[in-house]
């Protein structure tokens, strides 16, 4: 076994991963960096602590649809100085994951529950049935919801998902915690011309000509810093930026700063993706390398190649935009004095997409029915990137996001639930840590609680809340344990669309079909999934299969038969 495989803690690991150099940008925000309305939170009075406690600030940036090696402290081109910043000053968490879709991530997170717990089995469609009903249930206490009532100060900015926009559900942000909401309507369908709630009220398009979806997120998250900074209160900040989801939309002059980067294509990309994420330390190079997945082609055999490195340029400069503004939250926080009582986390919400969008797929529909005009569906004569095109970056550029991981987006394998999970709070937690501990997204509700010195409630206004299900890891932050002093206990489960898995120590099974066999794999020497180890291990596979079927019926999955493809979230 090599050391990095069974590596616990490393600290002062070295320098994080040189990204390309960009240049400051100072767009202004449309018009939501400080003058913030009153709260609107209903029914709640916090309880406060004692005044000499001491509780950190909370930050938690969610990316969506980002791969495992898109960031540049994991290896990647990309140009992510202040992501890698936050790093290089804190830890990198090389083992957390994630569910294989956005909803079920964030029900989660919000939560700290499985997302059937929470009433999120799928997506935000009303299924039929209580643990897929599409929105927060009464079951569930949220971040927002526990923080709030000791005391903290609320916001989110970006994309909710955990309840369909357009129809009264009680799970609005505002509903379920939030003082303050700048969200979108549902999915994204553009970065330039999105229809937002603020708080809850439709505020919609911007009229702003510079208008990106993107800066507004961070505008509105750096004006909430300021005004809860006021207040004497700590806060909780959700930045839950859309990027890099599809459409491929950012502005030409970010794009521009990646003409040419991708003129190798993507096996190349891949291939210096894996040599520097082993120089860094994010991938054991005793994992062997899986083979490409199901549709992916050879560069060398790819047609239109203007088109299929401009999906990328669009793809990475959307990133480096998200990334510009995760440098603005933290001037704001150093401006104000409070870096050091702040813990940032930042991860992503599923693994790289591969959907390849179509022009009569879902969400053309959605396009022509929000009046916008868009070039719908990927057009290899219609260069991405503008406000009027709407395609996304396919298969094979998914693969590469995903090094050195397979599958994507909507699977169980490691390519569809595992991010990269950087921690930062300079005050508490000591520089270039480098952990491979198992964590899953439910852990940040209890660690957030535990960090914060709330206890997870058992009720909330008059009803009961369902026990968390994940485990806080707040020792690990505030460094109460050693190498050896924390690890998790019991199993892990994911289930999807019929993909399946189930995860206890380094054994993991894999499933993708509602009646197919199981793979087994050790994820200490194969995390790549290459070598299906059941054969030669029935009784391991049996027991974590035998588990599954009970955690199935514990929390409410239910089969799924319907076979339809489905594109979004």
């Amino acid at each position: 076994m090599t050391d990095i495989t069974r590596r616990r803690v490393l600290q002062g690991s070295g320098a994080v991963a040189a990204s390309l150099a960009l240049s400051a940008c100072t767009h202004e925000v449309d018009g939501q960096t400080g003058d913030l309305p009153p709260s609107t939170t209903p029914g709640t009075t916090p309880t406060r602590p004692s005044p000499d406690a001491k509780r950190p600030n909370i930050i938690v940036i969610l990316a969506d649809d980002m791969g495992y090696a898109d960031l540049g402290c994991w290896g990647s081109e990309i140009a992510t100085p202040n992501i890698d910043k936050l790093a290089a000053t804190g830890w990198r968490f090389t083992q957390m994951h994630n569910n294989p879709r956005c909803t079920v991530t964030r029900g989660a997170l919000l939560t700290g529950l499985y997302p059937t717990q929470a009433g999120l089995g799928f997506n935000t469609g009303d299924s039929g049935t209580p643990a897929y009903q599409g929105y927060l249930n009464d079951s569930c206490v949220t971040l927002a919801e526990a923080l709030g009532q000791a005391g903290y100060r609320t916001a989110i900015a970006g994309k909710w998902h955990v309840a369909p926009w357009g129809r009264p559900t009680p799970s609005l942000p505002h509903d379920r915690g939030f003082e303050r909401s700048l969200c979108i309507a549902g999915e994204n369908l553009s970065y330039f011309d999105t229809i937002r709630y603020l708080n809850g009220d439709v505020i919609g398009r911007s009229k702003d000509p510079d208008y990106y979806f993107t800066r507004s997120v961070t505008g509105y998250c750096t004006g909430s810093i300021k005004e809860f900074h006021a207040s004497g209160d700590p806060f909780f900040i959700y930045a839950a930026y859309t990027a890099a989801h599809f459409p491929l939309q950012a502005p030409a002059d970010d794009v521009d700063l990646y003409a040419g980067a991708y003129a190798g294509g993507w096996d190349a990309v891949r291939q210096q993706r894996y040599e520097r994420g082993v120089a860094a330390g994010v991938i054991d190079p005793a994992w062997p390398v899986p083979r490409p997945g199901p549709g992916t082609t050879p560069y060398a055999e790819s047609t239109d190649d203007a088109w299929q490195q401009r999906r990328m340029e669009v793809y990475a400069a959307q990133i480096s935009v998200m990334d510009e503004g995760v440098g603005k939250i933290v001037a704001q926080l150093e401006e104000l004095g409070i870096l050091e009582d702040t813990l940032i986390m930042f991860l992503t919400d599923n693994g790289a997409c591969s959907e390849l969008l179509h022009s009569d797929n879902k969400h053309a529909q959605e396009v022509t029915r929000n009046g916008l005009a868009m070039v719908a569906g990927n057009d290899p004569r219609v260069l991405p990137g503008p406000s009027n095109t709407f395609q996304s970056y396919g298969v094979d550029w998914a693969h590469t996001s995903n090094t050195p991981f397979r599958m994507y987006k909507r699977w169980t394998e490691e390519g569809g639930i595992s991010t990269p999970l950087v921690a930062s709070w300079p005050g508490t937690l000591s520089a270039n840590g480098l952990d491979d501990r198992l964590l899953h997204v439910m852990d940040l509700m209890p660690t957030f609680l535990e960090l914060a010195g709330v206890p997870y409630p058992t009720t909330y206004a008059g009803r009961s809340v369902i026990p968390t299900e994940g485990q806080s890891f707040a020792p690990i932050l505030v460094g109460a344990v050693d190498q050896a002093g924390w690890s998790r206990a019991g199993m892990l489960f994911w289930e999807h669309m019929g993909h399946r898995a189930a995860r206890q120590g380094d054994w993991k099974i894999v499933s993708d079909t509602v009646d197919g066999g199981w793979e087994l794999f050790d994820m200490a020497t194969d995390r790549t999934e290459t070598t299906d180890l059941g054969a030669q291990n029935p009784a391991v596979l049996t027991a974590l299969s035998s588990a599954y079927d009970a955690w199935k019926s514990r929390v409410g999955v239910q089969t799924w038969s319907d076979g339809t493809e489905y594109f979004g979230g």
